[in-house]
């Protein structure tokens, strides 16, 4: 029973961790300018770096939070798939960023829209790779099954009992 339990805590834990919400958070944290201090787990500010446009902020984090979602990252895409969604991605970066560059206070700052369209890309990336093919939402239910089966008790049920579920 303890290690059914203890099972059940490292799934949790491992679901948790890749939760799109955690990921928006972090893409935030760093389009703000702050590095994640590993050691104490804490949010840095970068020493010089400049203020980002609170819009620039709220529209790329509202834009990302209709991609980075649970439904993304338990799809089932195909690499062209994955590969159509970069590109529409990349070319909304491109977009919004040279028609609002005076708006978000960047105007001429290359570097920094650079920077800002490789955090968005490479999480998103990494987002839509889990969910290559399925990949990620077949790891985590066979997970789920595994632990379900080893909670279950051992006496096989008949089919008519299986369906009598209010037993």
């Amino acid at each position: 029973m303890i290690y059914d339990n203890m099972q059940e805590q490292k799934i949790t834990n491992i679901i948790s961790q890749l939760n799109p919400d955690n990921l928006l958070a972090d893409i935030e944290y760093r389009l703000r300018g702050f590095k994640k201090n590993y050691f104490t787990g804490e949010w840095e500010q970068l020493v010089g770096y400049k203020k980002i446009s609170e819009k620039l902020i709220s529209k790329f984090i509202s834009f990302l939070g209709a991609i980075l979602n649970d439904n993304t990252r338990m799809s089932n895409y195909s690499a062209n798939e994955i590969n159509n969604i970069m590109e529409q991605i990349i070319d909304y970066i491109r977009d919004d960023l040279t028609d609002n560059d005076e708006v978000y206070n960047i105007v001429g700052d290359y570097n920094e829209m650079t920077r800002i369209g490789h955090i968005i890309c490479i999480n998103v990336f990494s987002v839509l790779k889990r969910a290559l093919n399925g990949s990620e939402s077949r790891r985590i239910f066979s997970t789920l099954r595994v632990n379900e089966s080893l909670n279950q008790d051992n006496k096989k049920k008949s089919f008519g009992e299986a369906l009598q579920f209010w037993k």
